[in-house]
């Protein structure tokens, strides 16, 4: 796999029709026939994108607070078919991460049970499979809940709490 210098910036309205192009060429949207409306997630702060080149090579959206459980939450991340298996992926998941382990000590993603390349991806990176939900947005298919602890939990006093 060849790894390329990339820069990882904020979402603009600029890049929002390169990384729709993105949604279309790539699973669980292409299955789904589904759109990312990116706005409402650049307005949030919570829209990122790699770029190499001059060019966007993918993007990733995420929710750094706490959401559920005490962690992040990821919702989208993508890249642009050509520039697959050279650290893009990555390199935006390991930049969410950064940004989510200041806040809280986990993240938290969904993936597709039909993507299996992302589930293959996820379980690369040291996310593990913790949770489904089946038929959530297609009959048939389950979104697994893919969890993957940050930082360690804190040392706690070993005594038992009543309650």
């Amino acid at each position: 796999m060849k790894r390329v210098a990339a820069d990882i910036v904020p979402m603009t309205r600029s890049h929002s029709e390169t990384c729709s192009g993105i949604v279309a060429a790539s699973e669980p949207w292409k299955t789904l026939n589904e759109r990312i409306d990116f706005s409402k997630y650049m307005s949030l702060n919570e829209a990122y994108v790699c770029i190499h080149e001059g060019e966007t090579a993918g993007f990733i959206i995420f929710t750094p607070e706490p959401v559920f459980a005490r962690g992040g939450y990821i919702r989208a991340v993508a890249v642009a078919p050509v520039m697959r298996r050279r650290g893009i992926g990555e390199k935006l998941l390991a930049f969410a991460e950064s940004a989510i382990v200041r806040r809280s000590p986990n993240a938290y993603l969904c993936v597709s049970s039909f993507n299996r390349r992302g589930q293959m991806f996820y379980r690369s990176l040291g996310y593990t499979r913790v949770g489904r939900l089946p038929d959530l947005i297609m009959p048939g298919a389950s979104e697994y809940i893919y969890w993957k602890r940050l930082r360690p939990l804190p040392q706690r006093n070993r005594r038992r709490h009543r309650l």
